[in-house]
């Protein structure tokens, strides 16, 4: 259906047929088959017969089967309940192994409302090549890591829910839920360090935001298309986004609030209310970005105690503004905003884009935005078509 489910296929079949041959000694290999030909029919019955170190191959159909989670704090239902560490799931295609039912299954008894896939205990795993639909959390990690390659989210509250120190590792995914308040990735202390890679968060109206990083440091995002509605928002967290696309039918590109610290590079940022707002005593830094949008408040928004340092991207004046500095009260801060391309060397004309103590003697803060560059800069400008391309 999409190409990004083709991401580098050949590649990812190459490294499980490898993974596959080098498994510990006395490690097993069992089929799920929904015909009985493999050694279950469910794969709730399969990860009860593995031990340590065994995959798990699941064949094509659809997996619906619910099984009870409890959880010290709460009890659920999830189709594959992982109680085994060091397993490996590898489906035959995220079309073709579907972990879900084909409409949200809600009874009003269970809380949370059933899941696709949970571990609650101190597990590592590896999830390849699978479809998990129609679930409250697609895929629900708590302790222990998890890595999650070439698979596809349709119509979860949370796609992808992490709270595991040791981290977790996407690539490869496409997420796409029309589910009120729906997150494609969600992170939550004490969630340790996360990369997403490759992934696409597809256009879904008003309600999906593609990655919520809640205190969780040491994050990576590398080439990511997002469509979503609202494409990341960092809160108390910390890492690196680059080499990502932020389409047109997103609203807000990155949100950076509550002491945050993020760098940018090689990104193209849009976001039609604003394409990155920095607020809460964060900082947000880097070069050879394309910053665009903005046409509801402006096209970079810092506020409340927060500094950018960004050299060396282009910033285009869509709405309003192009930069809006409000809510500085104290002592002066200062916006390092130098050696940026605006589309115009009309120094009078950048300034009256920007909003800083020049206009308002209120606003504590002022946008330094000399020596400007005379030209546009080197900043690796794509489009979200030609990074798709990137996936066949």
């Amino acid at each position: 259906m999409r190409s990004v489910f083709r991401f580098r296929k050949s590649v990812v079949s190459s490294v499980l047929v490898a993974a596959l041959l080098a498994v510990p000694a006395g490690a097993r290999t069992w089929r799920v088959e929904k015909d009985f030909s493999g050694d279950f029919a469910s794969i709730h019955n399969a990860v009860l017969a593995c031990s340590a170190g065994d995959s798990i191959l699941i064949g094509p159909g659809r997996y619906d089967d619910f099984h009870p989670v409890t959880a010290p704090a709460w009890n659920t239902a999830a189709i594959v309940y992982v109680t085994k560490d060091d397993l490996t799931f590898v489906g035959s295609g995220p079309e073709s192994t579907i972990v879900g039912p084909t409409e949200m299954f809600d009874p009003p008894e269970l809380y949370p409302a059933p899941m696709g896939i949970v571990a609650i205990e101190d597990l590592t795993a590896t999830f390849v090549d699978i479809g998990i639909e129609n679930a409250d959390r697609g895929l629900y990690w708590d302790e222990g890591s998890v890595v999650v390659e070439n698979c596809r989210f349709l119509e979860c509250r949370d796609s992808v829910a992490l709270i595991c120190p040791g981290g977790g590792r996407i690539s490869g995914c496409y997420f796409h839920s029309a589910v009120a308040d729906a997150v494609g990735i969600f992170t939550y202390p004490p969630c340790g360090a996360v990369v997403v890679s490759g992934c696409e968060f597809a256009n879904s109206g008003l309600s999906e935001d593609g990655l919520s990083l809640q205190g969780t440091s040491g994050v990576v995002i590398q080439n990511c298309l997002f469509g979503s509605y609202n494409g990341i928002g960092f809160s108390g967290s910390a890492g690196t986004v680059s080499g990502c696309v932020f389409s047109e039918s997103v609203a807000l590109g990155l949100s950076v609030s509550s002491a945050s610290r993020v760098e940018l590079y090689n990104n193209e940022i849009h976001g039609s209310y604003a394409g990155l707002v920095v607020h809460s005593n964060s900082l947000v830094s880097g070069n050879g970005n394309v910053f665009s949008g903005g046409q509801d408040v402006a096209t970079i928004v810092v506020t409340t105690a927060s500094t950018v340092q960004l050299n060396q991207n282009h910033i285009f004046h869509s709405g309003t503004r192009a930069v809006e500095l409000r809510w500085f009260v104290n002592q002066l801060v200062e916006q390092d905003l130098t050696e940026n391309f605006w589309g115009t060397t009309d120094t009078d004309s950048i300034a009256m884009w920007i909003q800083d103590i020049n206009d308002d003697p209120a606003i504590h803060s002022i946008a330094n935005i000399q020596p400007i560059a005379s030209g546009p800069v080197s900043s690796k400008e794509k489009s979200f078509g030609s990074v798709k391309s990137l996936f066949r």
